[in-house]
C-alpha cells in the first residue's frame, strides 16, 4: 500500500470479500463482486486466444488445475440472484473492471487508461471474460445467458475519467466497485446520459488509499481486528521509516474512529 506502488492482487480480492458482506440493498440484492482467481488464471493461461484451435469452442474453466479450490471461493446463491457481477482483473500490470449486466446481457469495461479498446486482442479478452462469467452462472445453476449459437458478449467501453498517474489503477477499480451505479452504464455507453463517475486527483486517491487500509484492518471479517486496534495503541516507533511517515499510509485516531 506504499505510495507509487502497484497494489497486490490479494488487496483487491479482500476488498471484494468485504464489499460482498456490506449491509444494504446494493451488495445484498443488486451486485456481487466476483473473486478474481478464475478469470485471472484463465487470462494467464489463454490470454486473447480464447477459442480452442481444434474445436473452435471457447476454453472451459475445467481446464484449470485446482478448479474446485477456486470455485470454493464463489457463492452460488449470490451468482443465482444478482443482476450485476463486478469482475476486477489484473493483466500486464494494469487493473480494470468488467461489469456484467446479467439481466440485459451487456458487458461493460471500465478502464482508467482506455476509453476504447486499445487493441483487437483486448477486445477478444473482453469476449472471453463474458464467456467465463457465463460459465460461472451455469455452474451456479442459473443457466447460460446466451442463445443457441452465441458464446460471448461484445465488450462496451465506458468513457470515464482517466487516472492521473501510472500506478493507481487498482484504486480506481476499488472505488468503482464501492461507488459506481451500474444501472446507468447502458445510457453512458449510448451517450444519452452523464455518468456518475467523477475525476479523482492524486490527493483524493491518497485519502482513498488510507481508507482502504483502515477498511481492511478494521473489517469485522478480519479475525485479527482487535489485535490490530490493541497494537496501534501500544506500538511507539521512535524513528519510523519513510513508508510509515508517508501520508499515503498513515492512519491516526480519526481514521480509526470513522471506520
Amino acid at each position: 500500500m506504499a505510495p507509487t506502488k502497484y497494489i497486490d492482487i490479494q488487496v483487491v480480492s479482500i476488498m471484494c470479500h468485504i464489499l460482498n458482506r456490506t449491509p444494504g440493498d446494493r451488495y445484498q440484492n443488486l451486485i456481487y463482486c466476483v473473486s478474481l482467481e478464475i478469470l485471472q488464471r484463465m487470462f494467464e493461461k489463454f490470454e486473447h486466444k480464447w477459442r480452442d484451435a481444434k474445436t473452435r469452442k471457447p476454453h472451459v474453466i475445467s481446464t484449470l488445475l485446482n478448479i474446485d479450490e477456486y470455485l470454493s471461493f464463489l457463492e452460488k446463491d449470490r451468482l443465482m440472484d444478482r443482476r450485476f457481477l463486478f469482475a476486477p482483473i489484473l493483466f500486464s500490470q494494469h487493473w480494470w473492471l468488467y461489469v456484467l449486466d446479467v439481466q440485459k446481457k451487456h458487458l461493460f469495461v471500465l478502464n482508467s487508461k482506455n476509453v476504447v479498446s486499445p487493441t483487437p486482442e483486448r477486445t477478444w479478452m473482453g469476449k472471453f471474460a463474458s464467456n467465463i462469467l457465463d460459465q460461472l452462472l451455469t455452474w451456479a445453476s442459473r443457466g447460460s445467458m446466451f442463445k443457441k449459437g452465441h458464446t460471448c458478449l461484445m465488450p462496451m467501453y465506458i468513457n470515464i475519467p482517466q487516472q492521473p498517474n501510472d500506478y493507481d489503477c487498482a484504486f480506481f477499480v476499488m472505488k468503482w466497485m464501492e461507488e459506481l451505479d451500474p444501472t446507468i452504464l447502458k445510457d453512458c455507453h449510448a451517450g444519452t446520459r452523464e455518468h456518475n463517475i467523477p475525476p479523482w486527483n492524486s490527493a483524493e486517491l491518497e485519502k482513498f488509499r488510507k481508507k482502504i487500509v483502515s477498511n481492511i484492518l478494521l473489517s469485522p471479517e478480519n479475525s485479527m481486528r482487535m489485535d490490530v486496534v490493541t497494537e496501534v495503541n501500544e506500538i511507539r516507533l521512535i524513528k519510523p521509516g519513510a513508508v510509515l511517515r508517508s501520508p499515503f499510509t498513515q492512519l491516526d485516531s480519526i481514521d480509526l474512529k470513522t471506520n
